[in-house]
């Protein structure tokens, strides 16, 4: 079924002669951080996966984060079993988030003029610090390995929700949620869902609650 899902961009890849990359963890390695913790990865495959690890740790620590993971990445969570604890989906999600960040920052710090483009889940890019919010930081981090002034700030990445639900954007109404973080003492993390909304055909008006910039 996924790869049926992709076929039409391997096949585009293909005939434009395009690069793909591999932007997941091993399967294995998503297995373990779930049940284990990160710990359990391999470290040499745990250094693959993570270019940047001091800025991985503090990541967490950041309240914007905190604001994200409370408000859309644990939203996901679905137990496998009656035990399990949210603790293992969030190091797997990390880990899946952390990896495909590096491996695309990696391609766009050897190629700087190159243009990235990453077909996700949209549960993994939005509110904008899933995969798409790592990436600057990783690029930063590896330019300043090789000594080279970095470029890819948070406004060299763009986000693209295609043809998004109210369900996808964790919306409880009809309307699609376009922040998260408009209480009071939220508001300094506050985090829109994309940067911008496709839509194949033109959506009900009673989907958006408000025009936004495009």
């Amino acid at each position: 079924e996924t790869m049926d899902l992709y076929m039409p961009l391997f096949r585009y890849a293909r005939e434009k002669s395009l690069n793909l990359l591999a932007l997941s963890p091993e399967f294995m390695d998503i297995v373990a951080a779930r049940k284990n913790g990160l710990q359990s990865v391999a470290p040499e495959r745990r250094q693959e996966y993570v270019a940047d690890p001091q800025g991985f740790i503090s990541l967490t620590q950041e309240p914007r984060y905190k604001l994200y993971t409370d408000r859309s990445l644990l939203k996901d969570f679905n137990p496998s079993d009656p035990g399990e604890k949210a603790t293992g989906f969030f190091a797997e999600r990390i880990l899946v988030h952390e990896t495909a960040a590096t491996i695309a920052a990696k391609y766009a710090v050897e190629r700087p003029e190159s243009l990235v483009a990453i077909v996700a889940p949209t549960p993994d890019v939005r509110f904008l610090l899933g995969i798409n919010g790592r990436i600057p930081r990783v690029c930063a981090a590896l330019n300043n390995q090789k000594q080279i002034t970095n470029k890819v700030t948070d406004n060299a990445v763009t986000t693209i929700l295609l043809n998004p639900t109210a369900q996808e954007t964790l919306s409880q109404s009809r309307y699609l949620r376009l922040e998260i973080g408009t209480g009071p003492e939220s508001l300094d993390y506050q985090t829109k869902v994309a940067d911008y909304l496709w839509f194949s055909s033109s959506p009900k008006v009673n989907m958006i609650p408000r025009l936004m910039n495009g």
